[in-house]
């Protein structure tokens, strides 16, 4: 697992690791509905508004998750994926544990995840809350079955291209984005990470939650699971050209289990 060191000097883990095999056929795929659009990049400017220096989205700050040493990047994310999601529905904030999510993707190792297993365990099981595991504890708690389907993902889809990434997050969806991460990612006075990355580098996850521009660069916010004391109060824009590499892979999820008769979650 690959590490990093932030401008801070804190080591921090990276562990989005590589897909083994495909995506899977039954997972939906953004744009294969109607209700999906993908939005052409001629229409991007017109619907992103663009940033001002100093002017950051704060919403959805509330919370930004720690993952305090242990390679769950892809758990945290999709743990916050599904706060947001919530949120969204105005439901209320229920914190959930990236620990749970990380001891079934992980396969028992702390040697980090794929984005695609954390995207099939949100929709079939759902996360439990950090009042029924700790957030870190991701050994020794397999928790209640029936209490984590109601912290579950109803409809995800995976995104192939930044295209069809961009337009879910123009559209109110929010996204996993797995992307390469290298030694020379500090953010700028605005939150933004360099156009071109650099150094050595590992594979990391981070929940995106707004879509952004400068001018005629488009880049997406991201709020990390490293503390709000790392980059712009724990958040980051990533600009579109770091949205390339061997860990590459974004997914977007929007609705989630609001009440008891929602959907049941299939069986694992």
């Amino acid at each position: 697992m690959h590490t990093h060191i932030d401008e801070n000097g804190v080591v921090r883990y990276l562990g989005n690791l590589m897909p083994t095999k495909g995506p899977s056929s039954e997972w939906q795929v953004f744009g294969d509905v109607p209700s999906q659009e993908i939005i052409p990049r001629s229409r991007w400017k017109d619907l992103v508004p663009d940033e001002l220096n100093n002017q950051h989205p704060y919403a959805l700050l509330d919370f930004v998750h720690d993952q305090n040493g242990i390679g769950m990047c892809n758990a945290s994310a999709t743990a916050a994926l599904v706060e947001c999601c919530r949120a969204a529905a105005g439901l209320p904030h229920v914190p959930l544990s990236g620990g749970d999510l990380y001891r079934r993707i992980s396969g028992g190792y702390d040697r980090g995840s794929m984005l695609e297993d954390g995207l099939a365990s949100a929709i079939k099981s759902g996360i439990l809350p950090v009042a029924d595991c700790p957030y870190l504890d991701w050994r020794n708690n397999p928790g209640k079955q029936e209490v984590r389907t109601q912290y579950r993902m109803l409809e995800c889809a995976i995104c192939p291209t930044f295209d069809q990434f961009y337009s879910a997050l123009i559209q109110g969806w929010f996204g996993i984005s797995g992307v390469m991460w290298y030694g020379n990612y500090r953010t700028d006075q605005d939150g933004w990470l360099p156009v071109q990355g650099s150094g050595g580098g590992g594979g990391h996850a981070l929940l995106a939650y707004k879509p952004t521009r400068r001018g005629n660069r488009f880049a997406v916010w991201n709020k990390n699971s490293w503390t709000p004391q790392w980059g712009y109060r724990g958040t980051c824009a990533i600009p579109e050209t770091g949205y390339v590499g061997p860990v590459g892979g974004w997914w977007v999820g929007k609705l989630v289990v609001t009440e008891q008769g929602d959907i049941p979650a299939p069986k694992e």
